[in-house]
């Protein structure tokens, strides 16, 4: 049976502590995490140690177009792109292929290696004598919620 709707207004308040016991909180640039018993550890949030595991081979892109929505990978998404890792099945990558720079999964398709989105209105493309240049493999997508 479906609820009343109630007339009322919804009104949001400020979670407290008491309404998220072990929540993990972030003030500035201090993590705080919690025990059952609410001591709190200070440390900092530093997101280079975190997805940067090869300085020297690791660069940024942003993300366009809806082809890999399907696995996470959203229009103005960041990705961290690493060089130094090899690419393997599954793992996304960034490629030049054909003159255009590609995000997409590498797969086999009908046995055989292509470069796959998530998007069913793009077909996966054949390696197999194409004109195909790997720039490195996504590591990490930084996706904003508020611009």
């Amino acid at each position: 049976r479906p609820r009343k709707r109630s007339s009322r207004a919804m009104t949001i308040r400020p979670a407290t502590r008491a309404d998220c016991p072990g929540i993990l909180a972030i003030y500035n640039d201090a993590v705080l995490t919690t025990t059952a018993t609410y001591d709190y550890e200070p440390r900092t949030l530093d997101l280079n140690t975190r997805l940067i595991k090869h300085p020297t081979q690791t660069f940024y892109l942003t993300a366009r177009g809806d082809s890999m929505e399907g696995w996470g990978i959203f229009d103005g998404d960041l990705l961290v792109v690493d060089r130094s890792v090899p690419p393997r099945l599954g793992r996304i990558v960034v490629a030049l292929f054909d003159q255009e720079l590609l995000i997409k999964r590498y797969a086999l398709y009908r046995g055989t290696p292509h470069l796959c989105s998530s998007h069913p209105h793009y077909p996966p493309l054949p390696l197999e004598e194409a004109e195909c240049q790997l720039w490195g493999v996504v590591r990490a997508v930084i996706h904003e919620y508020l611009p």
